[in-house]
């Protein structure tokens, strides 16, 4: 698939070496056009848990690590037709072992064999007849991801059997989003920016960590290279004490940042959030570490984040991401997905960003090296707009032995 002219899976014209084979008559005429509007008979439900070193350690705020992770997964209907999804996993990095035996020893028990109207029907069973676990295991999380990433398999499925893409399968317009630019950690941030502004994009977030000082040392000299018409926003992963935040906040406010990305922990009281939206001009986001919709309704009552990021692959999927996503919209909010995954979680945010309705959202786009996410997507798709195209489902192919590679037992 390529993100920057959303060519068909196999299509000659994009003239890419990853590009995957045709799909087999009988699967792709026969298979799929048969089963568009049947319900979803799942055959077989497998995780895929990749992990590449990075070649050395890196420390956020959360802890440090030395591996990109990503866990996949592949489902076959009853009729043969693929679809993937992802789970998100990324700290700690043995979550990833942990979530893919979720996925293969509790959700897939559950409904391998069994037939579903709609993925939003599977999404519910799975939610419902896990409940009793999410409480006594005490891990709503790792639950909640797995169920995610199956959702979003599912739902690559039922494109792929409607002959549509799911941006319109969902009710977009368009299959024409925004990105902006998501520099990690590992990454030197100079020199990623000004790649990316050869390449047109024209939002940037950095990470940083430390005191206020350190964070405008961070911010300064990228706002010089970058100019004043060019976004730019400052994740801090919930770094601050809350003293430090309301104290200092207000300093950040001279360098125009779009937003500034959970400056304390998700968990803070609502009373500190509203005192730290007060306490500046620059629009404060947050979502990406709220799960459920209890906790995504209580932000938006509280009104503080001015900029809500969920992430389909933590929770939800497009079961529940769909309608979330619209109520961001509907409040007025920015909604801007947080996508910093692999390859099926970046294209399933953007055919999200894509149905949602909004005029303003950006998918986050990571433009690190990450070898298991590039060997699906081709070399193109780091640009200034995702084109989602007309293939059906996802619009991915997966080739499943570029993946070998990264493979990780579990």
């Amino acid at each position: 698939m390529s993100l920057e002219r959303g060519n068909a899976p196999g299509d000659p014209s994009a003239g890419d070496s990853r590009a995957a084979p045709p799909a087999s008559p009988d699967r792709a005429a026969t298979g799929t056009a048969r089963a568009a509007g049947a319900p979803l008979a799942i055959r077989s439900v497998e995780p895929i848990a990749l992990e590449i070193p990075l070649g050395r350690t890196v420390a956020n705020p959360i802890l440090a690590f030395s591996s990109h992770v990503a866990l996949l997964v592949r489902v076959l209907d009853a009729d043969g037709v693929e679809g993937w999804g992802e789970v998100w996993c990324n700290f700690p990095r043995f979550g990833l072992a942990h979530r893919a035996r979720i996925v293969a020893e509790v959700l897939a028990p559950l409904v391998t064999g069994r037939t579903y109207a709609t993925p939003e029907d599977a999404y519910a069973a799975m939610t419902a007849a896990t409940r009793l676990l999410r409480v006594q295991s005490g891990e709503p999380g790792p639950v909640s991801s797995a169920i995610a990433g199956i959702d979003i398999a599912l739902h690559d499925i039922a494109g792929k059997r409607a002959g549509l893409p799911l941006w319109r399968m969902l009710g977009g317009a368009s299959g024409a989003v925004a990105v902006y630019a998501s520099i990690g950690r590992a990454d030197d941030a100079r020199t990623a920016v000004e790649r990316g502004l050869e390449r047109g994009l024209r939002a940037f977030k950095l990470r940083s960590a430390g005191t206020i000082d350190a964070h405008l040392a961070a911010v300064r000299p990228i706002r010089a290279i970058t100019g004043d018409d060019v976004e730019l926003m400052l994740d801090v992963n919930g770094s601050w004490p809350e003293d430090d935040a309301l104290a200092h906040l207000a300093r950040l406010d001279a360098l125009g940042l779009a937003w500034l990305e959970e400056p304390v922990p998700a968990d803070t009281p609502a009373g500190t959030w509203s005192r730290l939206a007060a306490a500046t001009v620059t629009p404060l986001a947050g979502g990406e570490n709220l799960v459920g919709p209890a906790a995504f309704d209580e932000a938006l009552a509280l009104g503080a984040l001015a900029v809500l990021q969920p992430d389909l692959t933590k929770w939800g999927g497009l079961s529940a991401g769909l309608p979330l996503a619209r109520r961001i919209v509907a409040s007025g909010r920015r909604y801007c997905p947080h996508a910093f995954s692999g390859a099926i979680g970046l294209v399933a945010s953007a055919h999200l960003l894509a149905a949602s309705g909004s005029a303003d959202g950006m998918v986050e786009l990571g433009v690190g090296s990450h070898p298991a996410r590039d060997a699906v997507l081709d070399g193109n798709w780091q640009r200034p707009r995702i084109e989602l195209g007309v293939a059906p489902g996802l619009g991915i192919e997966v080739d499943q032995r570029r993946l070998d590679t990264f493979r990780r037992a579990v």
